[in-house]
């Protein structure tokens, strides 16, 4: 490893998180913490924490990952330190099926579900994707509606399919830990159509996870176990946030490049310019502000815990 690779894992590490927070507490000031894995997750948390914090300043750490937030929680000296000012973040991710021991602490919250990204999909962020985004912001309000009831449909439907997906990946992390599913570019096996003017997909040649996640023929029992586990409880069944996400995202593209289709109102015979240009990649941070101002009793329960109690 050369000194620039050197530099560049440190800035990632968990000493470097807490260095920066020891130079930005003053005891002085009136002000909060919150830690989070990555560089996007506050695009949905910052709106909610100022609604808790009053006149305080919320100061926001990136920490790099799960394990790094994790280690900077055990490593502060809570005796120095008030839990109520300083809070944590991190994803669910697959904890609950790989029955990994979980680390609880008063001032850490766990996402409800697979991860930050699972919020921000449901109908309302649709809706805003569609009329700020895509270019719909002049279709007529039943057009809008079938489009996010059609959305929300063949997520559902997504996420369905996805269960062997995600059972592959709890089996695949069960016998190898360091597997990493953000190797399985979903884009690559979803085929996309539209017949009788509603949207189809198909998902295709899954098999080559297999190779890559260390699935073996003797895995094929677990794996339906697994699935049929999932339908007991649907409860803990999430497919992964960043997933779900495109899937969302993708959808919405294929409604504006067929607006003819989903709008005629609109007057188009094909596409629709989008009313600003964005990377599927960078959806979330666009969108998590949408997200609407209800947040789950867990979250509320924790901040009403954590902020509210010092800040008041």
């Amino acid at each position: 490893m050369n000194i620039l690779e050197e530099l560049d894992e440190s800035l990632k590490s968990d000493i470097s998180s807490y260095m920066e927070f020891l130079y930005r507490y003053d005891p002085k000031k009136k002000q909060v913490f919150a830690f989070y894995e990555g560089d996007e997750d506050s695009s949905y948390y910052n709106k909610y924490l100022k609604k808790y914090i009053l006149d305080y300043e919320l100061e926001e750490i990136v920490a790099g990952c799960k394990n790094n937030v994790i280690k900077l929680h055990r490593n502060f000296d809570w005796n120095l330190y008030n839990q109520n000012q300083i809070v944590f973040f991190i994803d669910r991710d697959l904890s609950f099926w790989l029955k990994e021991p979980q680390y609880y602490a008063k001032n850490l919250f766990i996402t409800d579900g697979y991860s930050v990204e699972n919020y921000i999909v449901k109908a309302e962020v649709f809706r805003c994707y569609l009329t700020k985004i895509l270019g719909f912001a002049r279709a007529n309000k039943n057009e809008i509606d079938c489009m996010v009831d059609e959305c929300m449909s063949l997520i559902s439907e997504f996420q369905k399919c996805m269960m062997v997906i995600m059972a592959k990946a709890i089996i695949g992390k069960k016998y190898n830990s360091s597997i990493a599913l953000g190797n399985f570019k979903i884009s690559k096996y979803i085929k996309f159509s539209i017949d009788n003017n509603t949207i189809k997909f198909q998902l295709n040649n899954t098999n080559e996870i297999d190779k890559e996640w260390l699935i073996l023929p003797e895995h094929v029992d677990e794996i339906n176990k697994q699935v049929e586990d999932f339908k007991d409880n649907l409860e803990n069944y999430f497919v992964r946030g960043k997933w779900l996400l495109w899937f969302m995202a993708k959808i919405g593209d294929i409604m504006r490049l067929n607006a003819n289709i989903f709008a005629p109102s609109l007057g188009q015979n094909g596409k629709i310019k989008p009313t600003c240009s964005i990377a599927l990649s960078q959806v979330f941070s666009v969108l998590a502000p949408w997200s609407g101002d209800e947040i789950t009793n867990n979250f509320e329960k924790f901040l009403n815990n954590t902020y509210r109690c010092y800040c008041k």
